[in-house]
């Protein structure tokens, strides 16, 4: 079942989110903060434990993301790049720091999240080229941002209560 299908009131599903509630919460808060290294191991250990070094550089463009707002996700295409160049980040892990980064401008895909937008399975590896990564997740945002104005749901929040509804209505992966 595709979110946008469901007939209820989706927010609902966000009142279930309970994953590591106490990083989430701090990691929530990190949107008005200078992202540094503890920040990016954090946020990486919180999606899939496993430890991701990155250089001043790409930090810095991180942190140059903080101004963004809905929609403009494009505008992140080459920190993408360099985020998926990274060893040990896919699109999973860099949609997620970008999503602590600046939550008004990117959310988190992943294969729970990408089954309630679309409704199909999540059919990105690591092996599928960079490109097309890049163009499937600004596709994803762009049906987010289409899914929350037509469905009064808040951006910050959406890949929350996808992740719920797809556990809830689709079943294990």
């Amino acid at each position: 079942m595709k979110a946008l299908d469901f007939p209820g009131d989706l927010s609902n599903f966000l009142t279930r989110y309970e994953y590591q509630p106490t990083l989430t919460h701090r990691l929530d808060d990190l949107s008005a903060e200078q992202f540094t290294q503890q920040s990016i191991n954090e946020i990486v250990l919180w999606k899939a434990d496993r430890y991701v070094e990155l250089d001043d550089i790409t930090l810095q463009g991180l942190n140059e993301l903080k101004s963004l707002t809905r929609g403009q996700h494009r505008r992140a295409e080459i920190v993408l790049e360099i985020l998926l160049l990274t060893h040990g980040v896919d699109l999973p892990v860099a949609s997620t720091i970008l999503r602590f980064r600046n939550p008004r401008t990117f959310q988190i895909i992943d294969r729970h999240a990408y089954r309630a937008v679309y409704g199909t399975k999540y059919s990105l590896y690591t092996t599928t080229p960079l490109n097309r990564k890049i163009a499937i997740y600004f596709n994803y945002l762009d049906e987010l941002v289409s899914l929350c104005e037509s469905r009064g749901l808040d951006f910050e929040t959406v890949d929350r209560l996808l992740y719920i509804f797809d556990k809830e209505k689709n079943g294990a992966l």
